[in-house]
Order: structure tokens, then C-alpha cells, then sequence
């Protein structure tokens, strides 16, 4: 992609100066407040003790720099699998480049002018009191800071947020509706930093908000794809049934993503695919893996049959404009009023359901897919070890009964004639199941990271993300005593689905 004319402003891809930046660190929240609120007399740490921040600095460049450079690299040529599109002989890349007038000299100089600095930042709430379960929180956020302009990231999730409180702040102020449960609407500072805002916030109300929170619904970039909890994944469906697909004469935003992505469940048979909440590439993470509360990130993806893109290519550039969200996103913006839809209608069964609409079933299938992949890649050279894997096993067992007899309860019980103490007591094991898979020592390297089944992993693996990172490390060259670490994990994972499958029986 070298030809200017291919680029923005006459196709959605950069143009050669764009450059994606962001910020890169291993921990989320702010650095100089491990575990506690960032508030202004919180005692703060020497700056020289802040951990993971890369050691060496990292300068992204934009395709025009990056083909002055290539170009000019000198040495032998590179093989033909190695040769790119910029229109010229690609070369090993050394010693220094090619005796031309380009280059005099064989070093390229980087200048850093990077310093430190506290700067406040705020959060912006809003609530929206329950009627009947006042203490009972649904959570919806999205960030508002941006790297330069920001119409994509986070504008289109903040204009479908502002619409959702406006039209239902209406609703309540004429006396029309009134949700069961409260309504927290949460507008967080300073994430492109590191998830600040919403980081902080859980630190600081972490006892009432892990006692009391039902579930977060993250909206960032409302065009990209939806990620979520297995136990929410019939809700989202539910409601993306309901909801006309922008574009699409007939077709519901379920139907138009099921044509475009999809797999196979052994309990629905082809449903649409959702990600999981793996990593902490958004404000979901503080409340995904440091609370243990269920959690979605709703967004609109664009046709993954027409281009390859990881992102959209103007990601954390200053061409991410009203112009070329309107151009090249979203003309229209269709998908913007069809997240808002969904994620409208999600909020709305989340905060006015009698009983909270997650599935544990469907947490046990992919606890079982998991489980699979595991057996699969880890259990012949544990065997080796002497290292069982059936307690996983067991414990997988034990959660797929728990959930169906959880979820066969729910739908042949009459509910709304049984007592409020019975109702709220299915729901309070609802709530609190992600809260069973926290293990604050299950990853002492990982800041913040406590959640056993969706933490953050180096493995690459579809699998338990503790024990596949530990299983590549025990198979690292002169490490034979980490399998032990191996084992460690195993025995984390099957304490803690078990815990969690205990969550769903009765009470004794």
C-alpha cells in the first residue's frame, strides 16, 4: 500500500504520515496507586518504582517512513517470501544502507522528548435509581478521552451511551418506566492511559460494587465486534433478535451476524460467534478480572468478507474524524442506532428482568470446550510428570450438573408468584457466580489479573489462560522444576470451578 491515491482521503487506509499510537504497559490503573483510589492525598509511589512499563522506548512510524527505510537497507537480498509491496528490492538490512544521497550515515537517530507528569482526571456519573432493588447495579460505561479527534474510539460508544441515558432519563423523568434494579451510567477519564478512570473507580468502591453489581455493559468502539461472558451470550442474542441489521431489508442484527460469523455449539447448533474477555483492551477489565463481574463489550463490526483489517485502519491516528466515520465506518450511521438498540435492550432485560437473564449453561459449555482443548494439548506429557488431570475433570463435571439443574429450576419454576427472598436468592447466585473463579494468588506476575477462567495469557492457546502459560514455561528448556507450577494451576482451576459450581446448588 505505497500509492497515495489509495489512500485516506480517497479509501479508508492511511495515508503515509498516519501513525497509530497508544499507550503500552503491562498493569492497568495508575501506576503511582497500585490497589488504591488515585485520589488527591492517596499515598503515591516513587515514580522509579513503577512496574509494567517497557524498558526500552517504542516510536511507531507511519508507511512513508517505514518505506524510506527499507528501501535503503543495505546487505544481500532478502528472499522472495520475505519481499513486500513497496516498490523496490528488499535486503537483509545491514551493515547500515545503501551508499546513496538518502542515507549519509548508517545510523537513524531517534529524539525523546517524553516527561512525566499528575494530571486530574474525572470520572462522570449517572444514575438511574431501581424501583424495587435499589442495590442492585447495572453498570454501563465507555471511556471519554481519545487519542487526537476520537469520532471512532471512544466517540461512537460515547454517542450511544449519551442517547441510551437521554432517552431513558426521559422515560423516568414523565413517570412512564422505572427500572427494578439501579442504572449507573459511568463516563471514565484517562483510558487511553492505561484504563484509568474506571480502574480507580473500582478500587475505590470495591466492597459495594463486588457486592452489589449485576453486571457491565462496556460500549468503546461501536463499531468493531462483540465480546462478552459465556453466561450473557443468551441475552445478547435475545436482544440482537430484536433488532433490525442496518442496511439489511428483513433481516435482524442476529440473522446478519449469524451469515457472517459463526460456529458450532453441541447444545444450539450453529449460533453466531462471540469473543471472550481475555485480555484488558477496554474499561471492562478492572471489572472483569480484578471483581469478577460479568461483563460484555457491545459494538457493530464491519464485513469481515470485504477486508482484513485487524481494526479500522485510522485506529488512534489523527484521522479519526467525523469525516471519515461518516465516509468509510458508518455512513449513515445505521450501525451506531443499531448498537445503540441492542445495547439499549441488553440494559433494559439486565436492570428490569424479575430474574437476571444469564445462562450458567452455556458458562459450562465453554468450560468443557476448555477442558477439551487442555486434555488434548497437556495431558499425555503430564502423565509423564505424574501430574492427574481429572480433578479438572471433576470439577468441569460438577459445574455442567450444577448449571442444568440451576438453569432447568429457573425455567419450569413460576417465579413471579414465588416470594421475593426466593427470587432474590437465585439472583444473588447469578451474580455472584464469576465472583467463585477469583483467586487473588493464582498469578502474583499479573497485576490485577484474579479471574482463573478469562485472565490475560502469553500461551496463545484457546484454553485455561494459568495453566497454559505454565505448561509453556515448564516445557521451556532447563525448567524442570515448573512443572510443579503446572500442577499448582491444575489444582487453582479445579478449587475454583468447583467453588463456583457450589454457587449454583443450594444453600447447604
Amino acid at each position: 500500500m505505497s500509492d497515495v491515491n489509495e489512500t485516506y482521503p480517497h479509501s479508508w487506509y492511511m495515508p503515509p504520515s498516519g501513525v497509530e499510537r497508544g499507550a503500552f504497559a503491562t498493569n492497568y490503573g495508575d501506576p503511582l496507586t497500585p490497589y488504591l483510589a488515585a485520589k488527591e492525598e492517596t499515598y503515591r509511589i516513587s515514580p522509579e518504582d513503577i512496574t509494567g512499563i517497557p524498558p526500552i522506548p517504542i516510536q511507531p512510524i507511519g508507511f512513508g517512513d517505514a518505506q524510506r527505510l527499507i528501501c535503503e537497507l543495505g546487505g544481500d537480498a532478502a528472499p522472495d517470501e520475505w519481499q513486500g509491496s513497496f516498490h523496490c528490492k528488499y535486503n537483509y538490512g545491514g551493515p547500515g544502507f545503501k551508499n546513496t544521497s538518502t542515507f549519509k550515515e548508517s545510523d537513524v537517530q531517534m529524539n525523546i522528548s517524553n516527561y512525566g507528569e499528575v494530571r486530574n482526571s474525572s470520572n462522570v456519573m449517572g444514575v438511574i435509581r431501581g424501583s424495587v432493588e435499589p442495590d442492585r447495579y447495572v453498570i454501563y460505561g465507555n471511556h471519554r478521552d481519545s487519542w487526537v479527534h476520537g469520532a471512532i474510539d471512544p466517540s461512537s460508544g460515547t454517542s450511544v451511551m449519551l442517547e441510551l441515558s437521554r432517552v431513558l432519563g426521559t422515560k423516568v423523568k414523565q413517570g412512564t418506566w422505572r427500572p427494578r434494579r439501579s442504572i449507573i451510567f459511568g463516563s471514565w477519564g484517562a483510558e487511553e492511559f492505561g484504563l484509568i478512570g474506571s480502574a480507580e473507580y473500582t478500587e475505590q468502591y470495591l466492597p459495594k460494587l463486588s457486592q452489589r453489581t449485576v453486571a457491565y455493559i462496556n460500549v468503546d468502539i461501536a463499531v468493531f465486534g462483540p465480546r462478552g461472558m459465556p453466561s450473557v451470550q443468551n441475552v445478547i442474542f435475545q436482544a440482537a433478535k430484536q433488532v433490525d441489521a442496518p442496511g439489511v431489508d428483513s433481516t435482524s442484527v442476529y440473522e446478519n451476524w449469524l451469515k457472517y460469523s459463526n460456529r458450532t455449539s453441541p447444545e444450539h447448533g450453529t449460533i453466531p460467534r462471540m469473543g471472550y474477555l481475555t485480555g484488558a483492551g477496554s474499561d471492562y477489565a478492572a471489572f472483569v478480572h480484578y471483581l469478577g463481574i460479568t461483563a460484555l463489550d457491545m459494538s457493530y463490526t464491519y464485513d469481515r468478507s470485504k477486508t482484513n483489517a485487524r481494526i479500522y485502519p485510522a485506529y488512534h491516528t489523527a484521522y479519526d474524524t467525523f469525516d471519515y466515520c461518516s465516509k468509510y465506518i458508518d455512513p449513515g450511521f445505521l450501525s451506531h442506532q443499531a448498537v445503540a438498540r441492542t445495547a439499549g435492550n441488553i440494559l433494559i432485560r439486565m436492570a428490569d428482568s424479575l430474574v437476571l437473564p444469564l445462562n450458567c449453561s452455556d458458562y459450562a459449555e465453554s468450560l468443557e470446550d476448555y477442558l477439551k482443548t487442555a486434555v488434548s494439548l497437556y495431558q499425555e506429557k503430564l502423565q509423564t510428570w505424574n501430574i492427574s488431570m481429572e480433578p479438572l475433570q471433576s470439577a468441569v463435571a460438577n459445574f455442567r450438573k450444577a448449571a442444568t439443574q440451576m438453569d432447568q429450576m429457573i425455567h419450569s419454576s413460576d417465579l413471579a408468584n414465588e416470594t421475593p427472598l426466593k427470587v432474590r436468592k437465585i439472583n444473588d447466585q447469578l451474580m455472584l457466580l464469576d465472583r467463585a473463579f477469583l483467586d487473588p494468588l493464582a498469578f502474583p506476575d499479573k497485576y490485577a489479573f484474579r479471574h482463573v477462567i478469562w485472565a490475560s495469557s502469553s500461551a496463545g492457546k484457546s484454553t485455561f489462560p494459568g495453566l497454559a502459560d505454565a505448561f509453556a514455561s515448564a516445557e521451556s528448556p532447563g525448567q524442570p522444576s515448573a512443572w510443579g507450577k503446572v500442577h499448582y494451576h491444575l489444582s487453582v482451576l479445579s478449587q475454583a470451578i468447583n467453588s463456583a459450581a457450589d454457587m449454583l446448588v443450594e444453600v447447604i
